[in-house]
């Protein structure tokens, strides 16, 4: 999943990255970690969700994704993800 890609469509809306919560700015195409197993969400220190989880009735063991600024481990645009998703269109 890509920040605010495509227009008008899903995507991430409340990632992990402190300059969009401070600036109140979007950032287009960044690329956004994904799901991760249960276990390693639950064993990380500092990662919660501040709000009901809209996705809930979808999370079980194997996989939970959450929308929400402060889960670190699955909603943050990655750098190297994001650059090899640049490189793969550069190259269409």
């Amino acid at each position: 999943m890509f920040t605010e890609i495509p227009p008008g469509g899903r995507y991430p809306t409340d990632v992990h990255l402190f300059g969009i919560a401070l600036l109140k700015r979007r950032v287009r195409g960044g690329l956004v970690d994904g799901p991760v197993s249960n276990k390693i969400f639950s064993g990380l220190l500092g990662v919660s969700i501040r709000e009901p989880d809209p996705l809930a009735a979808f999370q079980d063991d194997r996989a939970v994704y959450h929308d929400d600024i402060h889960d670190y481990s699955t909603n943050e645009p990655t750098m190297d993800g994001t650059a090899s998703a640049i490189l793969l269109w550069a190259l269409q």
